[in-house]
């Protein structure tokens, strides 16, 4: 058995198929294993991470297939000519911090304890293991025609994209209009206009609006740098429009 070695870079599952369905469960027993040492250690639980998972299930399949561990058979953290930073950058995954701790095996008869035994047998893997800061994971195993098993399982700590929107709206109608973007409540009266500015963590930001009457708020989809009016066309009937 060769002891896995370690690239530790300085500071996160739409899954692909899995290369077998043992595959699968001796990822799940590692996850597993080590979150409930993480727990021990204090750790918060990692999470599996869609994007980090095609990133290393490519990496074990690859080198099952080549049935190598890395490009010249010695080093499993590089290969096709990348290290595991290199990887993520090609696959545009964004962090503020990552490691990965591989390895390999000839049969054996629990590849998933081996493999968490091994690792946390190593003062440098065990690191990686019990990192407080890096709550994201991907855990990938694969069997070579030799019978070897070869393991990857990435750390990170994504980072996070805001998406920031400023917009502008009048209020036409005769009424002063209630509405909400993110937590942040507002009143527009009637005539007035106003710039508002909202950064979020979702993909979108949206504008939630309780018109005069309603029990319930109407949400609209708001785009950076948008112009918009409170209109009243008929009366009570209220819109949220395009001032463009």
């Amino acid at each position: 058995m060769h002891r896995p070695t370690l690239t530790a870079v300085a500071l996160l599952l739409l899954a692909g198929p899995a290369f077998a369905q043992e595959a699968e469960e001796v990822e799940k027993k590692i996850l597993d294993e080590i979150n409930d040492y993480r727990a021990k250690k204090g750790a918060p639980k990692l999470v599996v991470d869609e994007k980090l998972q095609a990133v290393a299930q490519a990496h074990a399949r690859g080198m099952a297939k080549a049935d190598k561990y890395g490009d010249d058979g010695k080093n499993g953290h590089v290969w096709d000519g990348k290290n595991p930073a290199e990887r993520l950058k090609a696959a545009g995954y964004k962090h503020l911090g990552m490691a990965e701790n591989v390895g390999w095996a000839t049969k054996p008869k629990d590849p998933a304890g081996m493999m968490v035994k091994t690792w946390l047998g190593s003062a440098a893997h065990e690191k990686n293991l019990s990192n407080k800061d890096l709550t994201h994971t991907a855990i990938a195993t694969a069997q070579g025609k030799s019978g070897k098993w070869y393991f990857v399982q990435l750390f990170a700590k994504p980072a996070v994209t805001r998406t920031n929107v400023t917009f502008t709206v009048e209020n036409k109608t005769k009424q002063t209009i209630a509405f909400r973007v993110g937590s942040k409540k507002y009143e527009l009266e009637a005539g007035q206009a106003a710039e508002v500015s909202h950064s979020t963590s979702a993909s979108k930001v949206q504008i939630g609006i309780t018109w005069p009457g309603a029990k319930k708020e109407e949400a609209f989809d708001l785009a950076d740098k948008g112009s918009y009016a409170f209109t009243e066309k008929e009366r009570g009937k209220f819109a949220f429009e395009s001032a463009k």
